[in-house]
This record gives structure tokens, sequence and C-alpha cells, in this order.
């Protein structure tokens, strides 16, 4: 036998997933974030859903190679009352956009792209209106612009959602989500994290604040965002309806890319989050597609040419 050393080139530990840190803000309150990924690109801001905890973006981390290799970093802070942040009743949008700034000074990063998907946008709405020299380009994904039209309100009850957290995380057997490696077992996992990581007899107080918080509380004042904007939506979506998008493209001021999927429904984050860390990444410049089983990130309209005609198909390779 040969009695040579095999060098090993992978001598580190791969990740489970974002490192979750804990931090106190000019607040008061006490935070849980994560901050993830490398220095001196964009910063992507991630609003996650209704009644997520902050490993929430774990769920998007499928597409982690291409986010490390368009050099995009993640700061996501845990809002109110959910995973192993605790509740502070008087702590609503306006004072979340407000910590998450304080924790954005203390990393030191001025300027960010928020990333916002379904419940996560009036959040993102009112961090974007406290500073909005402070963004760099706004992402809205399939999100709430403020009330839930058109939804039977008695349907989202904190309770009930905390009963069984598993169900709110259920797509349709038709959902692209179930290509995704594992997405069904993390999915699981986050839906209890979220609902129980302080105990299981906590009561769902942060979900209860969120809910009350869509149905009530006005939209943020979004006249002084004067960065570029991108809307992705699925056509079809029964949760939150392209309605919203239009009330996101009235409100904005600035520049308004409207990404609309046709035949998709309420899960265009997932099916297009590859897009979405291009749009950070590039500013709109740039489409992912996959030609000839070729990832590639094209000029809008040569990519748009090229889905129509069936000779591409949008976003990277695996999806083919």
């Amino acid at each position: 036998m040969n009695s040579q050393a095999i060098p090993v080139e992978h001598d580190t530990f791969d990740p489970l997933g974002p490192d979750v840190r804990e931090t106190k803000v000019r607040s008061g309150r006490t935070l849980h974030y994560i901050d993830d990924g490398p220095r001196g690109g964009a910063t992507l801001l991630f609003f996650g859903g209704a009644g997520t905890s902050v490993r929430a973006f774990r769920l998007m981390e499928f597409a982690r190679g291409l986010r490390y290799e368009l050099g995009i970093r993640v700061v996501s802070v845990e809002r109110n009352g959910l995973g192993q942040t605790g509740f502070d009743p008087d702590a609503g949008l306006v004072e979340h956009a407000a910590d998450v700034w304080s924790v954005l000074d203390e990393l030191g990063v001025d300027r960010v792209s928020p990333v916002a998907v379904s419940g996560g946008g009036p959040y993102a709405a009112h961090v974007a209106a406290a500073r909005p020299q402070g963004i760099a380009s706004l992402h809205i994904a399939c999100a709430l612009s403020e009330r839930l039209e058109g939804v039977d309100r008695a349907s989202f009850q904190a309770e009930e959602i905390a009963a069984d957290p598993v169900a709110w995380w259920r797509y349709p057997a038709e959902s692209p989500v179930h290509r995704i490696p594992g997405y069904a077992d993390s999915a699981i996992e986050e839906a209890t994290r979220s609902m129980f990581a302080r105990g299981r007899d906590v009561a769902p107080q942060g979900l209860a604040q969120a809910f009350d918080l869509y149905e009530n509380a006005p939209m943020a004042d979004l006249s002084r965002v004067a960065a570029p904007a991108f809307l992705y939506w699925g056509e079809l979506d029964p949760l939150v309806p392209v309605a919203h998008l239009e009330r996101w493209r009235t409100t904005l001021p600035g520049t308004v890319t409207a990404r609309v999927y046709p035949g998709e429904g309420h899960d265009v984050q997932y099916r297009h989050w590859d897009q979405i860390l291009t749009d950070v990444a590039y500013q709109g410049e740039r489409v992912i597609v996959t030609v000839a089983g070729r990832t590639q990130l094209l000029a809008p309209g040569q990519a748009a040419a090229l889905i129509e005609s069936d000779e591409a198909i949008a976003g990277i390779g695996a999806w083919a």
C-alpha cells in the first residue's frame, strides 16, 4: 500500500445556514440578526414573509453560490416577537425601522438594497422611508403594500397558525419550490422555529401584532425614496394580488421595473430569487437566463428575445 499522504483541500466547516447574532440597539431592545457574505459589494437587507424568523433566509440559500459569485452580503433583522426575539408591545413598524438602522450603523453599513417578500413589505417600506438616502435599490416580491385587501381576515388568526405553523408553508404540488432539494424539510424547521424558539407555551404575540399592523397601519411615505425599485409578481397570485404591485408602482417616485410572471403564483420569490440577486448586483442591467445548459447574465432585450423564442429559460440552469 502506498504510504504517501493524500492532501485534502477541504479543511473548513460548511455552513448550516446563517449564524444568528444578538445585539442591544439604541432603543434598548435586544435583537437578533444575521450578517453573511462577501464585503465590498452590494448589501441585501432581507425581510421575510409574515411570521418568519430571521433564519428564514436559509430558505433562499439554494442559490448561495450565485449570491457569493455576485458579491452580495446579506443582513436581516428579526422582527418583534418572532423567533428568538422577545415581544415589545410598543415596537411597531416605525420602531422596527429605527432598530434595523441601528443594527446597520453598528455594522458600518450605510447603503442597502432592501428585499421584501410577502408580509415583509410594510416593514421594508418603513425602513426605506426612515432613511431614503441609504437605499441603493428596493426589491419587492409579491409583498403586501399595506392592507390584506380582498382576503378574509378570519383566515389569518395567529393562534390558529401557531397551532399548526407548518400549514402556513404548504405550497401546491405544482409549485416550483418542490424542485429545491430539502425545501419542504427546511420550511418545517423554520415554521417551528419562528413560533417556538422561545418555548412551546409562549403566546404568538409577534404574529398577532403583525396581522394587526397589516390590517390597520397606513403605508409608509415613500415620496423621498428616489432609488430604483424592482417589483416581482406572479400574475395569478391569490394571496397578494397584482393590485398590490400597482399600489407600489404608484407610490414609488423613482424608476420602477415590474417583472410580472404569467401563470405563476405566490412563490415567485423562490422561482426568481436568482433574478432578484441579479437585480441587486446589476440594478436591472442584466437578466439571468440559461441558454443551452449554460447560465448567463444578458442584456434585458437579448434575454427577453431568447425567452420568448423558447431558446432560453429564466434563471439558473437548475430550473431547466
